[in-house]
């Protein structure tokens, strides 16, 4: 069993000592808590070694910091260094440039502000920890080729596990594709992008969505309702939550996207197969307003 998560508090004390420092983070980080946080190992190419922990608390880091919404979050970000210039900064000079964002002065700013920014931080790490460990499941690891291709023995079983990686590579990548085009259309939107553009944007979602679903539906054929050799209660078709917030559709509109996206080969030919009723049902339920709050989520 791994672990326990650090406390907050003990997130928040190093969080104090990394602003010496700021972003990006160093590869030879020292802060213990920080590098402990599952939501940290988990997203780490490589959780045994520090330098890939310390990337990936770089990329919780900075996400965490644009998710942030708060009257102090663009102090926050210069304080820390995400903002654009601030990187590699002074803290001096990050501290003084996030007072007067904030409309503090500096030694105040340093004495009361600081902490609570370092622990609103703490607790938002803490959470997404916790929300990463109970929906995670990692996805096939990719190693560097270095032999040639890839030869198999004459087993039916290393047949069958070739299979078996197949179809769930298949519905990562569908996953991954996914997760593009909703950041996408999340960045088109808090862009104020035209509506031409945010509607395409929308059709591309939810291809990429049905793909998800056809792999789903691929999977859950060949091997039930339930992923093999993995810790999580997400169902295949369920998967299309790690790749970010989707509206809910009824079963029927679900099942006619995963129809279409089985028997198109492009997006223009999806597109001509989903039915008229079911479009507008999309985009009704991915409204301009819930798809900035939670895309991406």
């Amino acid at each position: 069993m791994p672990p326990p998560d650090p406390q907050p508090s003990d997130i928040a004390t190093e969080l104090r000592s990394f602003l010496h420092t700021g972003l990006p983070v160093p590869s030879t980080l020292t802060a213990p808590a920080l590098l402990a946080l599952s939501g940290v190992a988990l997203r780490a190419t490589d959780p045994r070694s520090t330098a890939s922990r310390a990337r990936a608390l770089d990329g919780v880091l900075r996400w965490q910091l644009a998710q942030l919404k708060h009257d102090l979050a663009d102090a926050a970000r210069i304080l820390f260094g995400a903002s654009p210039g601030t990187a590699g900064a002074s803290l001096t000079d990050r501290r003084a440039a996030a007072a007067q964002a904030a409309g503090y002065e500096v030694h105040h700013f340093r004495k009361r502000v600081e902490p609570r920014l370092c622990r609103l931080l703490a607790d938002m790490l803490a959470a997404d920890s916790e929300e990463v460990t109970a929906v995670h499941v990692a996805p096939p690891m990719l190693t560097a080729a270095s032999r040639g291709p890839l030869h198999l023995p004459a087993d039916v079983f290393a047949w069958e596990a070739v299979e078996h990686e197949r179809m769930l590579s298949t519905l990562w990548a569908a996953i991954y594709a996914l997760r593009a085009e909703l950041l996408d259309l999340a960045r088109l939107i808090s862009m104020d992008a035209p509506a031409s553009d945010r509607r395409r944007a929308a059709e591309t979602t939810m291809w990429r969505y049905a793909q998800v679903l056809a792999a789903a539906d691929d999977y859950r054929t060949a091997y039930g309702d339930a992923l093999l050799h993995a810790e999580t209660t997400l169902t295949p078709r369920g998967m299309a939550r790690l790749a970010g917030w989707i509206p809910p559709l009824p079963d029927d509109v679900i099942d006619h996207l995963s129809a279409a996206a089985h028997l198109a080969a492009t997006r223009e030919d999806f597109l001509a197969r989903v039915d008229a009723a079911d479009r507008d049902v999309w985009h009704t339920a991915i409204s301009t307003t819930s798809t900035t709050e939670r895309t991406a989520s």
